[in-house]
């Protein structure tokens, strides 16, 4: 069902080997008990013997108590096999998507990642719990009940047999049906946790655009069509019980009026009558356990190939088989003639992109939207591969670094200032949890965090929602900025990151990293003309090539589209000069 590995289920060997044991227990004392009581109706009973009704009695009770014990150990080496089992499939795929690049993240988006995880491998771990408690008992209990009937008595074992393939027929008629209605019920759950997940994440975008009522309407569509099918699986399934008694009590009847003529002509006991009623009874129940087994199946079947579909996705970045590590590490960044194509598609996000960033030195890139910027950072630290071009830091290749290697020598802030449920002092040293209290405050007054952090009622001990979602955009990039400069990395890169900052804070924070991080390579992504007007370097990008590179004022002189860019901001600003420098 899963590829989980070489191994899958061999791990759990001895709970597996223990439940087949307690499973054939409880079926073989299962079929025990009739047997029993018929000898009671026959020699006890019928004859009066109470000492044989009382000794039969007590063992019968001893093999009852036997049996509540197996199933009961059954059902908890089940559950512990099942739930150990999917434990490793979620640990493994978490362990694989972890592994996952930008690129893998084009095909599986997060929202279906999470689902994945989480919902399927609930399904296979409920469907697992039940094929492993019926698996041994349902073919035992079945197959012994039809042979002990026919050993009971020939006659009526027939009769029996009889009622068997009617309830098959009609198990597999049922089942024929619900397949498909659960495949279409996961698709259709998919939608309404996809509807979910973008209503919570989205809040802000629904109530600035007032948007609840359409969003209310596109959820209830969702969950309406989700509930429709499952009635409509459920009400089959709810047929089986119903059609399975009624056969079940046809049958009885058969046997009762069979049994009653032998009896009568006193060719067969009463007791056997009984035992085979019983008999009757637990292959029916054998049966209808089989029968969830099978209906669960689909929906397990559905979710075990989603799965599967996330393990086959390799991913396209990985170690070298031999890494390389530079004789010195400085933190020199390099792009030769580098280009990069997103998928099949025939047009270069980037090309021909060359330039050096040098340590002890800021090297910006400012651009128009989509020109690239984002494109050219995320190349360094690996989160996607040239087409065409190396990048190097340090002289090497960094697809010939280990990748582990390569990324603790970035400290990287994204566009997108991602915080984690915690403590604010537990953020910013999240790359390493025993990072001394000197140092986490050292990183948060260079970020200009700590102006905030020392109004917060627990300081640094202060709490962070998921997503940092109870600090506001500001202090969010600073501690996202506090928490790369925690790391005390050669190659410090800000993406966008100062988007959210005043230009106090802005100017303040800049000249902090050039007084703190003198030794590191510092490469900055803006949209802001005042965030790099000091940079030792500014590349220009333009439909993903370099069109202009120097300093500020050289670019004002030799590049037209930079200096488009820069009167534009400054003509906002009513105390900037075109050409001037502000810091």
């Amino acid at each position: 069902m899963i590829k989980l590995s070489k191994r899958g289920l061999a791990a759990y060997s001895k709970g597996l080997l223990l439940l087949v044991l307690l499973l054939a227990v409880q079926a073989i004392t299962s079929l025990l008990l009739p047997s029993l009581m018929s000898r009671i109706i026959n020699f006890g009973v019928i004859n009066g013997d109470m000492d044989y009704i009382l000794r039969t009695g007590v063992i019968m009770l001893g093999v009852a108590v036997v049996s509540s014990a197996a199933s009961i150990g059954v059902g908890y080496f089940a559950s512990s096999v099942s739930v150990g089992f999917c434990t490793d499939i979620r640990k493994k795929l978490f362990h694989h998507v972890d592994k996952f690049t930008l690129a893998e993240f084009d095909i599986v988006s997060s929202g279906s990642l999470t689902t994945r995880a989480t919902n399927d491998i609930l399904q296979i771990q409920n469907f697992m719990i039940m094929l492993l408690r019926v698996v041994v008992l349902a073919p035992i209990m079945c197959i012994g009940g039809v042979i002990l009937s026919l050993l009971a008595n020939l006659r009526l074992g027939i009769v029996v047999i009889a009622c068997m393939p009617v309830i098959l027929v009609f198990l597999i008629v049922i089942i024929r049906k619900v397949y498909p209605l659960f495949q279409s019920m996961q698709v259709k759950l998919d939608r309404v946790n996809q509807i979910i997940k973008e209503n919570i994440t989205g809040v802000r975008v629904v109530r600035a655009f007032t948007a609840e009522q359409r969003e209310i309407a596109r959820f209830e569509e969702a969950n309406t069509d989700m509930t429709d099918v499952s009635i409509k699986s459920q009400l089959k399934i709810a047929t089986i019980m119903p059609i399975l008694m009624l056969i079940v009590n046809l049958g009885t009847v058969a046997v009762v009026w069979a049994g009653g003529t032998q009896i009568s002509s006193g060719s067969m006991q009463v007791g056997n009558m009984m035992a085979i009623i019983q008999f009757l009874v637990l292959i029916m129940y054998s049966l209808l356990m089989m029968a969830l087994v099978f209906a669960m199946m689909p929906r397990a079947s559905v979710c075990a190939d989603r799965l599967n579909e996330v393990f086959a996705i390799e991913p396209q970045i990985t170690n070298p088989q031999t890494p390389k590590t530079p004789e010195k590490l400085t933190g020199a960044v390099e792009f030769k003639n580098v280009a990069l194509s997103y998928g099949d598609s025939p047009q270069p996000a980037i090309s021909d992109i060359s330039f050096t960033a040098n340590p002890g030195e800021t090297t910006a890139i400012i651009g128009a939207t989509g020109s690239g910027k984002s494109t050219i950072i995320c190349l360094i630290p690996r989160l996607r591969d040239v087409t065409k071009g190396t990048v190097t830091v340090d002289g090497v290749d960094v697809r010939d670094y280990d990748i582990d290697a390569l990324r603790s020598r970035i400290g990287y802030v994204p566009q997108a200032s991602n915080l984690f449920s915690g403590t604010i002092a537990s953020n910013i040293a999240y790359i390493n949890e025993d990072l001394s209290d000197e140092k986490i405050t050292r990183a948060a007054k260079i970020a200009q965090a700590e102006e905030f952090i020392k109004d917060k009622k627990q300081k640094y001990d202060d709490p962070i929602a998921q997503g940092g979602t109870n600090v506001s955009g500001g202090q969010r990039q600073r501690l996202a900025i506090s928490r790369a400069i925690a790391t005390e990395a050669d190659i410090l890169i800000f993406d966008d990151s100062f988007s959210a900052l005043d230009f106090k804070t802005d100017a303040s924070l800049r000249q902090a990293l050039r007084d703190n991080t003198d030794h590191a390579t510092i490469i900055i992504v803006a949209q802001r003309i005042n965030t790099i007007l000091n940079a030792d370097k500014i590349l220009v990008l333009d439909k993903g090539k370099i069109v202009g590179t120097g300093t500020h004022n050289e670019l004002m002189k030799t590049c037209p589209i930079y200096e488009d860019i820069a009167r534009t901001q400054m003509s906002l600003t009513s105390d900037a000069v075109p050409g001037k420098v502000v810091s």
